[in-house]
């Protein structure tokens, strides 16, 4: 089956906690190939809206197609898609490479097919370095690439440059750079991000949230 040329489409979605509304009848299409970014202050609900196109929590009300597919009946969707949350899904006692290929095992990856990755990203030298042992930006490298390890066509990352030295905002945006323009498969990029900086020498366009609704769509 072709992939659809419609990346992400969320279509009346709502989220609520109880008596808290996060999200409020959200509706956004991204396209394949679109880098996008995702803006709002805290609270905005970016974070939510991302887990929901991850599949990793569900809407209270609403559709969430990916690639044409609803998100939460086709059981192999999360194969197309990465996440990198604020919270890491590395364990610290194991080393890099370790956790890695324990990812990597999931997914039927080689470990061959996944070294370009380690090496354009810096991380040899701390290769075979426990976890816990990272500073916060070489951790957050590593969580990328295990988010990236399956090759997926949807990347969606929170806040990546949060906290990070300039040297690794500027090493995740050459490599999401590369991504745009690597090969015929097309990569779709989301970043929820308060930097706009750094976002702008990525996406293409970006979309606003204010207290869980869309409030505009712009250009860079």
């Amino acid at each position: 089956m072709a992939q659809s040329a419609v990346a992400v489409d969320v279509i009346g979605v709502s989220k609520r906690y109880g008596y808290l509304e996060v999200l409020r009848s959200v509706s956004l299409r991204i396209e394949s190939g679109e880098f996008v970014a995702l803006f709002g202050h805290n609270g905005a609900g970016k974070t939510t809206l991302l887990k929901l196109i991850a599949t990793h929590i569900r809407p209270s009300t609403g559709t969430v197609k990916i690639f044409g597919e609803d998100a939460f009946r086709d059981s192999g969707i999360r194969r197309k898609i990465g996440l990198v949350t604020h919270s890491s899904f590395l364990y610290d006692e194991l080393t890099v490479r370790e956790n890695l290929l324990f990812y990597a095992r999931q997914f039927g990856v080689e470990e061959d097919n996944f070294l370009d990755t380690v090496e354009f990203l810096g991380m040899n030298r701390w290769y075979n370095v426990r976890v816990k042992q990272l500073s916060h930006g070489l951790r957050k490298r590593a969580d990328i690439i295990r988010a990236l390890i399956h090759e997926p066509n949807l990347i969606l990352l929170d806040e990546p440059f949060t906290g990070l030295d300039s040297e690794t905002c500027d090493v995740l945006v050459n490599y999401f750079r590369g991504q745009k323009q690597r090969g015929n498969e097309k990569k779709t990029l989301l970043i929820a991000s308060h930097s706009q900086e750094w976002v702008k020498k990525v996406c293409d366009k970006a979309i606003s949230l204010h207290r869980g609704k869309v409030a505009g769509e712009f250009s860079f």
